[in-house]
């Protein structure tokens, strides 16, 4: 096999193992909820029995469930190995050798499948079953002791989960590991051995004497220096046993060719192999960081996995009924958004095969931000005076004029600006319009999006669109909801409000914005100002506050009032 055709072969154990993985989530949620709830000890006693006793067959069902579909895709897999190992020819010994491996396989799977441990509330590693019974316990002994309230308990005690998923236990040293990382390196190790096996049977049917290690863009630092190289079957055997990584096992993407030495030209040329290097050490630079190619594989493998994780927190706030089920679906879709960015900064492909979970499907991602909205400034918005629109607002709203704006634009944006207000003419004065706009900036008036409510619009936006408009009727800044749309779709690079009293707010990314960094900083001004949405005045002032303070982040914001004309 390839290097690339690895890769392919990577992912098989996160589509094994993560059923089970959100079947557990959403199973456990849902207990722990209803267990928080109860507030007489025995009639505790008497639902944590039967729910223990529920939850281990709904868990075993599960489990047998994906182990057939396991069977499934081993054989896949090792058709797919064989298929593309045997190069030179094919043999009866290759039919016994990959049936061997797959009843090994299956057998070995079906163990760490089956042997599930999980992180109990406490932070200790203990048998499922067991991590299931603490859960339940602390929801409860909290929630009727009067310690925590029934959300605060049902968080802490689902989030240890929701964080480090299943795990598994490794018997050598005895510490714990995720048990996709525990199934992937195990299938990926079997995949590679069996590999190995196929080529020295070529190796010895030619009468090989060596070996030639593939080489790759962005390899490890401890493959480097031998990668493209060749070595004697001596050296070769040293090599691979003094490697903490051997060649063909651990994830490693390499593979050994067998050669002739002195006969077979290798691969690569010295100076091809010693461009490689140089390539992987100039690497890409991010947001003022610099990784290595290889780095930055990293980067976005960690990236990924915190997708994954907060997908599956969202997961347990739904079936929970968590007050903190916006917040991550914000989270989730920041995530998201830096995935993106960073991986189209760095010119890497997007392996969404490593984003998906079981179980989260479009609907939960579709509910992110929109959920969101009079959640938080609904209270100190209604404080605030709402204007009428008139003839004299449409034409005082003013030209806005951005760096690296054409004129034209500049003038089709308020153009753009006047259609919106226009729109709202009879209408009640709490209503809502927006609309997106391409390049141009043009909006016609069949291109507004009337509100279905006061107060609210749901814009949409298309593949060429880069921004978008609303109005406010209040005549304020930017909302928390409005920021945490626009940082949410990728495309956007600018957005405009325009006050019912033709005022217009801008906000613009700049090329190496930091949406997380944006997310944390509401966080904190929240924490400083906790009685925000007391009055308008402090809504205002937080606004305000919090739209300045993005320009450390890779923003600009600016007001433009009104001009009387």
């Amino acid at each position: 096999m390839t290097q690339e055709q690895r890769d392919g072969l990577n992912d098989a154990a996160l589509a094994l193992t993560e059923p089970i993985i959100e079947e557990l989530l959403k199973d456990i949620s849902r207990r722990i909820k209803k267990a928080g709830a109860i507030t007489d000890t025995a009639e505790y006693e008497i639902y944590r029995a039967q729910a223990l006793g529920e939850s281990k067959t709904a868990l075993t069902e599960a489990i047998a469930h994906q182990l057939e579909i396991s069977e499934e895709v081993i054989d896949t897999l090792l058709d797919y190995v064989v298929d593309n190992s045997a190069r030179f020819e094919d043999s009866e010994y290759l039919k016994q050798l990959s049936e061997g491996y797959a009843e090994v396989m299956k057998t070995r799977t079906a163990e760490q499948l089956k042997n599930l441990w999980a992180t109990a509330p406490d932070g200790k590693t203990v048998p499922i079953q067991d991590a299931y019974a603490k859960a339940l316990d602390f929801a409860f002994r909290q929630t009727a002791t009067g310690a925590l309230d029934l959300n605060t308990a049902i968080r802490r005690a689902v989030g240890p989960l929701a964080k480090r998923g299943l795990r598994t236990i490794e018997q050598k040293n005895g510490r714990s590991v995720g048990i996709e990382y525990a199934c992937r390196r195990y299938l990926m190790d079997q995949m590679g051995q069996l590999d190995n096996a196929i080529q020295q049977q070529n190796h010895d049917r030619l009468g090989c004497d060596g070996w030639e290690i593939s080489a790759h863009a962005a390899c490890a630092p401890d493959h480097e220096p031998i990668q493209g190289r060749q070595f004697t079957d001596e050296e070769f055997e040293a090599l691979n046993a003094s490697l903490q990584r051997p060649i063909g096992r651990l994830n490693c993407r390499h593979v050994a060719d067998p050669v002739l030495i002195g006969v077979d030209t290798p691969v690569y040329s010295d100076e091809e192999l010693t461009q490689m290097v140089a390539d992987n050490e100039k690497g890409v630079t991010y947001n003022g960081k610099h990784y290595t190619l290889y780095g930055a594989g990293q980067e976005q493998a960690a990236i990924e996995n915190a997708i994954r994780q907060m997908r599956r927190q969202v997961l347990c706030d739904e079936e929970s009924g968590s007050d903190d089920l916006q917040k991550h679906q914000i989270r989730l879709r920041v995530l998201q958004s830096e995935y993106s960015r960073f991986c189209r900064a760095t010119g890497r492909r997007t392996r969404t095969e490593r984003l998906y979970t079981a179980g989260f499907g479009r609907s939960q991602a579709s509910k992110a931000v929109w959920a969101y909205r009079k959640k938080s400034e609904m209270y100190a918005d209604e404080l605030i005076k709402v204007h009428e629109v008139t003839q004299e607002s449409i034409d005082n709203i003013p030209t806005i004029k951005l760096e690296g704006m054409t004129p034209q634009q500049a003038e089709n944006l308020r153009e753009a600006h006047k259609t919106l207000l226009s729109a709202l003419k009879g209408k009640s004065a709490g209503m809502e319009v927006g609309a997106s706009f391409a390049q141009d900036c043009i909006v016609r008036p069949n291109d507004v999006i009337i509100g279905k409510t006061e107060g609210y619009v749901r814009l949409r936006t298309h593949t060429d669109s880069i921004g978008t408009m609303h109005t406010h009727p209040t005549g304020t800044p930017f909302s928390i909801d409005d920021v945490s749309a626009f940082l949410m779709d990728e495309k956007l690079q600018l957005a405009t409000v325009v006050g019912n009293d033709g005022s217009v707010f801008v906000l613009r990314k700049k090329q190496d914005y930091d949406a997380a960094s944006v997310i944390h900083l509401w966080g904190q001004l929240e924490k400083e100002m906790p009685d925000w949405k007391s009055s308008a005045e402090k809504l205002l002032a937080i606004r305000r506050r919090f739209l300045k303070e993005m320009g450390a982040y890779g923003f600009e914001y600016q007001e433009f009032r009104a001009q009387r004309r």
